[in-house]
């Protein structure tokens, strides 16, 4: 596809609720904000992670929010930063669109149509907001290679909420690698190997799988109840065909992993967790939304400031 300055982007038409007709005219990202629980708080508490950074800094920082969606979120954070380099980060054609026309009055603001993987310059921060488990988990890597030294990812999402048992967590403890086969957790190498030679997936994966498809079902439940309290059907339409999605295991353009499962995803990855903050206050069970904060394995330890927002 040309832009309006004569370069190209990569437009990539997902199977997820984008494609479908009944959302085609629909800014997803602004009715999920209404509709949906913590997403807004969510957008507070990142936006103040970011000024944060900049301050902590002293610079104007380049700030990229991949799978920005419309841009709601960029254009929150252009406006408090002014003095920022905001690019939003898609690849669906309507959420293009969208975060173009929000952020044309924003000087600081750009949109980057393009995979992430694609992206070359250096990033002071990388904000991946309910991006996380649609993205190819290989991105991490280069994540890594753009923050650099006093890069910072800021990775907040809606995760399913806790699945693992202290024995999961011992077991991921000393995991080197996380995968996922054919949308099953795989966490060594020769886990790996078997499942690419013959499909093989051990007992302890395809438990973990079963549940994590209950636990989702649970929440989806609630989240899908919240939005038609709020009389919100367009949310509800939405979120029962990403339930859907995310309970087909071998779906992974549409997979919630646990909390527990993407720390330890990061810290294999060469990332360190900086802070951790909690959107919400419910049980465990229906406690989905975390802001973890990141660095590069090695650069900045943790800082205080951990806690519920």
């Amino acid at each position: 596809m040309e832009t309006v300055d004569g370069t190209t982007e990569t437009v990539i038409e997902e199977s997820t609720i984008y494609t479908r007709e009944e959302f085609r005219t629909i800014d997803v990202g602004a009715i999920m904000r209404d509709g949906h629980p913590d997403i807004s708080d969510g957008d507070l508490l990142i936006v103040e992670r970011v000024a944060a950074r900049r301050a902590e800094l002293g610079r104007p920082l380049t700030v990229m929010d991949v799978g920005s969606g419309s841009g709601v979120l960029a254009g929150m954070i252009a406006d408090r930063l002014p003095d920022c380099r905001v690019i939003a980060n898609d690849v669906a054609r309507n959420p293009l669109e969208q975060a173009r026309d929000r952020l044309a009055d924003k000087p600081g603001a750009e949109v980057y149509g393009s995979p992430f993987e694609q992206w070359q310059e250096p990033l002071d921060v990388m904000i991946s907001w309910g991006s996380h488990h649609h993205l190819p988990h290989n991105h991490l890597a280069h994540a890594r290679q753009l923050l650099g030294e006093h890069g910072l990812l800021i990775l907040g999402d809606e995760f399913c909420p806790e699945y693992c048992t202290p024995e999961d967590a011992v077991r991921l403890k000393s995991a080197e690698v996380i995968e996922l086969g054919g949308g099953y957790l795989l966490a060594s190498d020769e886990e790996i190997a078997a499942y690419h030679k013959d499909g093989s997936v051990p007992e302890w994966s395809r438990e973990l799988e079963t549940r994590r498809r209950k636990t989702l079902w649970n929440w989806y439940k609630f989240v899908i109840d919240y939005a038609i309290e709020r009389d919100n059907w367009m949310v509800a339409i939405a979120e029962m065909q990403i339930t859907k999605d995310d309970v087909v295991t071998s779906f992974e353009e549409e997979h919630k992993l646990s909390p527990l499962i993407v720390e330890h995803e990061l810290a294999v990855n060469g990332f360190q967790q900086r802070a951790k903050h909690v959107i919400g206050d419910r049980e465990p069970a229906l406690q989905s939304f975390f802001v973890y904060e990141f660095t590069v394995a090695g650069v900045e330890g943790p800082v205080a400031g951990q806690g519920r927002s």
